[in-house]
């Protein structure tokens, strides 16, 4: 039997460098935003991410996708 994917909504997830501590270990901050359409551009969530980082404190360190799948037959 054939396997059907169908496309759930993707999460976005920021991660953000918040310095360091007292034993020089990096530490980071993460937000995670829902409910984003699966069909969104690649560049487009970017932009989205970059004008979500400018109204942070911290700096943005990495920009996740999260894509969900379900599967079935």
């Amino acid at each position: 039997m054939a396997v059907i994917s169908t496309k759930n909504l993707s999460s976005l997830k920021l991660y953000f460098d918040k310095g360091v501590d007292l034993n020089s270990n990096r530490i980071m901050g993460t937000k995670t935003f829902g409910f984003v359409d699966p069909e969104a551009l690649d560049q487009d969530i970017m932009d989205v991410a970059n004008a979500l980082a400018g109204l942070q404190q911290h700096t943005l360190y990495n920009v996740v996708r999260i894509d969900n799948t379900s599967l079935s037959e």
